[in-house]
């Protein structure tokens, strides 16, 4: 007798996975929303196992193409990150492979670009190569690509324009808040050293009593 599904369950962190429960006891297949629904996947349906995975085998890999696609259509993606998206909506780590090369071959994503863009728009954001660098790697950009992209704005004349710039002309008026600045900058990604250099820099910024 075919295993019968029991529960159609939401998963993943989007909320645009479904988990496929199974009368038998068997371990629940995780998918995507949209293949429930290419499928007409319900509650109730009476699947044969090697029926249920021929189907999604069919519809897995366009359905992850068109999500990818859309996923794009936002911003540029790394390859870790794409990846990633496509495993939380549901689509097996096989197939987001899949897609993901994919889309490397036709130059649609590329780590390279990515991280060179990506460092671009943050630090004219006002935030310090340390703190890209960080976020990088949360993307999944290899160090040597991280680096190779940071190199644009690696220079400590560099990073002292971006940090007085990040201040938005502040001006501390005392010890407190000059600490708290340099907080602010050191947050921001900046080196401690920057950090204080841009306050000593910035005019009417000056020395305070000890308190």
């Amino acid at each position: 007798m075919c295993p019968q599904i029991v529960r159609i369950e939401d998963a993943g962190p989007d909320r645009k996975a479904r988990r496929l429960v199974f009368d038998d006891g068997s371990e629940p297949r995780l998918t995507s929303a949209a293949a429930v629904k290419s499928l007409g996947i319900v509650e109730g349906l009476s699947v044969g196992d090697s029926t249920l995975e021929a189907s999604l085998a069919e519809v897995e890999f366009p359905l992850a193409k068109e999500r990818a696609l859309m996923l794009l259509g936002y911003r540029d993606r790394s390859r870790a990150e794409l990846a990633r998206k496509l495993r939380d909506a549901g689509y097996p780590a096989a197939v987001a492979t899949q897609v993901v090369e994919r889309f490397v071959d036709v130059e649609l994503v590329d780590d390279e670009r990515f991280a060179a863009a990506w460092v671009r728009t943050r630090a004219a954001a006002g935030y310090g190569a340390r703190r890209i660098g960080q976020e990088l790697t949360r993307k999944g950009i290899a160090p040597e690509v991280a680096a190779a992209a940071l190199e644009s704005i690696a220079g400590s004349d560099e990073q002292l324009a971006r940090a007085r710039a990040a201040l938005r002309g502040r001006v501390a008026a005392d010890r407190k808040e000059r600490d708290k600045l340099v907080r602010r900058l050191v947050g921001k990604g900046f080196s401690l050293q920057t950090a204080i250099q841009a306050l000593d820099s910035t005019p009417g910024d000056g020395e305070f009593p000890e308190e």
